[in-house]
């Protein structure tokens, strides 16, 4: 997998353009961690700085909405790192996607005890053993009985 500087992720919501950008604009009045740095409203787009409540990790999440049509809008999460580190792959930004996702949502819904913020999972090592022993069933070696 290739270095890369952002995360991205997109889903779609139930609710007019307005009543999205209302909702997306409300989040850092109900939420202490998230913060709106700028909307450029050419580009119907805002930045936010999303802080990690656990770690001293900053995280800026820009939104765009979409219309669909007047019934559905599409809203595209851009995560990256406050001093544009690239890397292979980051739980703390997908967290912070995720969390924002998960909030918003909430927020549409007008259900505010569904949103819970989710600690950061550790992330799992990977098993790299798996295809080191597929390699030596396939080509056994002469030293195995």
């Amino acid at each position: 997998m290739p270095r890369q500087s952002f995360l991205s992720t997109a889903f779609f919501v139930t609710a007019s353009e307005d009543e999205a950008k209302k909702a997306v604009c409300s989040l850092p009045q109900h939420l202490p961690h998230i913060q709106l740095l700028k909307e450029n409203t050419l580009a119907k787009s805002m930045r936010f700085l999303y802080e990690h409540t656990e770690k001293q990790i900053h995280t800026y999440i820009d939104v765009s909405i979409l219309t669909v049509d007047p019934t559905f809008v599409c809203v595209s999460l851009h995560g990256s790192f406050t001093n544009g580190q690239s890397f292979y792959t980051d739980p703390d930004i997908s967290h912070a996607l995720q969390s924002f996702q998960q909030s918003l949502n909430a927020f549409l819904k007008n259900d505010f005890s569904a949103f819970q913020a989710n600690a950061t999972k550790k992330a799992t090592k990977k098993r790299h053993g798996y295809f080191s022993r597929l390699f030596i069933s396939i080509f056994p070696s002469r030293y195995s009985a």
